[in-house]
Parts: structure tokens; sequence; C-alpha cells
């Protein structure tokens, strides 16, 4: 079991047999990506035919360079658009992008015919990408020396207010270019991100809020650094930043693991990553003076009715709404939240407890430093739809994250509907 994201490559197949031979039937994986998506976090995995197959175990994809568009692997983007997975297309795969959001516009006019057809009618018609000339300065050639892949660059201008200045923060690069295409027609559903000097469109991006599905012209894998690949691995980990309140209900699956609470060894378990991370949240707070654990994790659908219907019965339908979640709608589903309680002179203390207030501050002052955010911060109760509760802590994935969330005083509401975050990291 892993904490890692899984990113699916999409491969290369060898289209020239001339002579038939069974073994030059072949779909390869260039290492350079591969290495580059464990050098930034992730598991690489190679999808090869039913790529339908691959998507349950997939966070995020790259989509590489190559010859030909796979149709097959159109799948993958909708798995991704329909699912909010971050995508990398490179060269090819930004060009395939473009291609299959163009075919998925004009479907909207011509519903009757196959998304093959309407492929096959605007290539000759009203083509969705067209050849560059040889001489462009574009279509180069790079063996592994530094010297030849230096001859290969040209400069690509940066939008300042886009997605990929967000990431690199600069308005200018200096790239590797090998492409002989480039797009003719920009979908509406694209953002146009980056040109070079002579006008050649060299970066996109899906303009839904929150996405990330970036294609790029030119090769980041053959560079030392890993920005694009970093940025491809720290949104393929968002899962851990999904956002269920009473308006989102909770859509995705999260693996659960057991762990063994003081308190109640019959309930708390947790997704893996956040018991990782619990852990050393746990130890630290003890070792300065407060000897927590856990009071309740993931709990299931069954179990949050259960709740619910106790609340109700105890204290009436308005206090259960304040602060008990329906079934389904309740972020101890995800196994990411956790309820924190205290041992003080053999006794268990829990929620408003008088002697858990310096623990309370304690925990927000540290909460962060191990991936963790105070999810129903006091005053914020018009935003999150929940009373305060300070013994209620969300587990996001990243500490940076979550450090910016604690210090602005921004709750997961206010960074997924409006990703303040990425305005400023």
């Amino acid at each position: 079991m892993t904490n890692k994201p899984i990113i699916g490559i999409i491969p290369t197949f060898n289209l020239t047999n001339e002579e038939n031979n069974p073994y030059e039937d072949k779909a390869s994986f260039v290492r350079m990506y591969s290495d580059k998506i464990k050098k930034s976090g992730g598991i690489p995995i190679g999808i090869l035919e039913n790529p339908e197959e691959y998507a349950s175990i997939c966070d995020g994809y790259v989509w590489p360079g190559g010859k030909k568009i796979l149709k097959e692997y159109a799948f993958l983007l909708e798995d991704a658009l329909k699912k909010n997975k971050p995508v990398l297309g490179i060269c090819l795969g930004a060009q395939s992008i473009v291609t299959l959001l163009n075919i998925l516009e004009d479907k909207e006019q011509e519903p009757s015919k196959s998304l093959e057809e309407i492929y096959e009618q605007n290539k000759k018609e009203k083509p969705y990408l067209k050849k560059l000339e040889e001489e462009s300065g574009h279509r180069n050639f790079v063996t592994k020396e530094k010297e030849s892949i230096d001859a290969a660059r040209h400069k690509v201008h940066i939008q300042k207010d886009s997605l990929l200045y967000q990431i690199y923060k600069t308005e200018e690069l200096n790239v590797v270019s090998l492409h002989s295409f480039t797009i003719n027609r920009v979908p509406k559903t694209i953002n146009v991100l980056a040109t070079s000097e002579d006008g050649v469109i060299e970066a996109v991006s899906y303009k839904a809020p929150n996405s990330f599905i970036l294609g790029v012209q030119w090769h980041p894998e053959i560079e030392e650094e890993t920005t694009l690949f970093d940025a491809l691995i720290f949104n393929a980990k968002k899962k851990y930043q999904t956002l269920v309140n009473k308006n989102h209900k909770l859509e995705e699956d999260y693996s659960i693991v057991k762990y063994n609470s003081e308190y109640d060894t019959s309930n708390p378990n947790m997704e893996y990553e956040t018991s990782l991370a619990w852990e050393k949240f746990k130890n630290f707070t003890r070792k300065n003076g407060y000897y927590i654990d856990i009071e309740s994790a993931y709990r299931s659908i069954e179990a949050q009715q259960e709740i619910w219907d106790s609340c109700v019965k105890e204290k009436g339908l308005s206090h259960t709404k304040r602060f008990v979640a329906a079934p389904g709608y309740s972020e101890h589903h995800t196994g990411l939240a956790i309820d924190i309680c205290m041992k003080k002179d053999g006794v268990w203390l829990n929620e408003f407890h008088p002697d858990l207030t310096e623990c309370y501050t304690f925990l927000k002052e540290h909460c962060s430093e191990f991936g963790f955010i105070l999810r129903y911060p006091e005053g914020k109760e018009e935003i999150t739809g929940y009373g305060y509760e300070p013994w209620h802590f969300r587990y996001i994935g990243n500490s940076a994250l979550a450090k910016y969330l604690m210090e602005q005083n921004l709750t997961l509401e206010e960074y997924v509907e409006g990703n303040a975050y990425a305005r400023n990291c």
C-alpha cells in the first residue's frame, strides 16, 4: 500500500512493420517520462489496451509525444474531465487534448455523428492541426548530448495570468522543441497559455476552475528540472482536498485501513496516508504534554445514519443540522476527517470540555505541520455550514497548503471554490 499517486502513461505504438513481423508490433514507453514521475513523487504505470480498465487506479495521466493520435485513449481524457484528474500532454499529447476537445465541441453541433466521423470530416474541411514547415525551427532532432539538446531550443512567451505562469513564475522559457504539427483550431474550452516568437501555440489548458489538464508542445521530460511533473503530482493528490459538505455529496472511494485508538478500538479507521500523518501528529502532541487520540474517524453511511437519528431524537432537528452531517454528506465517510479527544487524570475528555481549551489551541497551531487543517473554525459557520468544532481536523495531503489555509484563516470551501492558494503559491 502506498501514499503516492499513480500516473498512467499512454504508450507510443510502432506504426511501421513492413515485414509483418509479430515482434515489431510494439507499444513502447520512453523512460524519461517514468523517471520524471518517480522523481516528482508519483508511481508510473503503462496503459496498454482497454484503457478503461486502468482508469479506476490512476490518479492522473501523462499523454506523451508520438506519431499518431490514438482514438482508443480518448476515454482517459473523458475520465479526467469527469473526475477532475490531472493530465499533462506533451507534444503529440497536447495536440491530442486539443483535437479531442474540438471533436467534443463539434459533436454538439452534429450530435447524430460519431466522434470518429466528426474527426475524419474536419481533418479535411477544418483541420484541428497543421503541419509545420521543415525550416520552422520547431521540427528538431536531439541526442543525449547537451549541445544537441540546446540546439533544439527556442523561446516561448507565457501569458502572465495563466496556469503556466503560476507554475513557472516567469513570462519566458527557453524550451526544447521537437514537434512537427501545431494547433490550427482552438476550441472554446481551451485557454492558450504560451506562444513562440513566430506565433505558434506552445501551451494550452482546459478552462474549468481547479482543473489541471495542461498541454505543452515542448519536451519537459528532457530537462534536468521537474517543474511540470511536480505540478502534475501535486494535482494528482487533490483527492485529499475533496470537498464534502452539506452541498457536496461524497463521490469518491477511499482506501480505509484499521487504526487502533486507545479511546475506541472498534471504530476509528481512516484513509491510509491520513493514518501515517496522524501517527506523527499524535506522537508530536503527546510529547508536548497532551495525551490525545481519536474519538471518531471513518464512518460508514449506515453509522452516520444512526448518529443523525440519535441526535435528532435527543437534541432536535435544528441542532442536528448545525452539528451533524446527513448520511452521504459527511467528511467522515472519506476517512480523511478525525475527531480528537484527550486523556487527563485517567479520564477521556471530548468536544467542549473546558479542560480541552489549551489542547485545542496547541492543535490548531501545529496541525498544518502534518497536513491537517481545523475544518470548522470559529466565525465561518455561514461558509462551512457547521458550527465551530475545535476537535474536528481534516487531512488535505499537503503541509504547505495546510499551512497557507491556516495562516490565512481560509476554509476548504474557500480554497476549492476560489483556489486562492494556486494564485499565491
